[in-house]
């Protein structure tokens, strides 16, 4: 081979591996940034993903207090609920007890005046006071306080005792308005008997008749005042 073939062969193969060596760099640099917009890419969306889990932890976090403040919430309103029905469940059972007691005394209160009925044919009059009214009043004076106080000493004591109150009025007004006040002074004594002179409840009978049966005149001023009475009979045993 004459010298300047060889020198132009090599002149072709330096072009060839410089050719060569330009393609090798740009594929290089091309796979370079494929790979790196990959990894950008993969690295966008990790962002994002992780982005998406804080928000989700967020809105846990935040619901889980909501619910814890819930829960106190509730739990505040059940101990105000158990400490409103403790009360309920204690007045409950006094109530109950109440009840009993109640009960107990009503049927002994049922067993005297069963007793009382049997034996009315053997009762007879132990003390008899008339209680006298002003005109048109069922209200109770001092001196008729004082005669209650009596009854009351004598019968109170005494569960064998009954009472007996009938009311009556004078003849001035229509019969139906006489029975009313009539009702209402006995009424009057009865409520004095048991509140005041502690005389039991169910062993009080009471009528209030109008103006039948007067003691006195009703024509004159002094008649009328006597027949304005409620007469209290203690009754007992002969």
């Amino acid at each position: 081979m004459s010298p300047q073939r060889a020198v132009t062969l090599v002149a072709i193969l330096s072009g060839l591996v410089l050719v060569s060596g330009c393609a090798t760099k740009k594929y290089v640099r091309q796979e370079i940034a494929t790979t790196q917009a990959d990894l950008s890419k993969r690295i966008d969306e990790e962002s994002s993903r992780r982005s998406d889990l804080a928000n989700q932890v967020g809105e846990l976090s935040a619901l889980n207090k909501k619910n814890a403040s819930r829960i106190e919430e509730v739990q505040g309103n059940l101990n105000n609920a158990v400490r409103t029905i403790d009360p309920k469940i204690e007045d409950a059972k006094k109530a109950g007890v109440d009840a009993g007691e109640a009960a107990k005394h009503a049927m002994e209160a049922s067993k005297q005046n069963a007793a009382a009925f049997e034996n009315r044919n053997n009762l007879q009059s132990i003390a008899s006071r008339e209680i006298l009214f002003k005109f048109g009043s069922a209200e109770i004076d001092d001196d008729a306080k004082a005669q209650l106080a009596e009854i009351g000493a004598l019968a109170a004591g005494n569960k064998g005792l009954l009472v007996e109150l009938q009311g009556f009025t004078d003849s001035v007004g229509d019969d139906a308005y006489n029975v009313q006040l009539s009702e209402k002074r006995v009424e009057n004594v009865l409520r004095h008997l048991v509140a005041d002179q502690k005389i039991d409840l169910h062993r009080i009978s009471s009528l209030g008749l109008g103006e039948a049966n007067p003691v006195d005149d009703n024509k004159t001023k002094e008649g009328r005042a006597k027949n304005r009475r409620v007469i209290v009979t203690v009754l007992g045993l002969k």
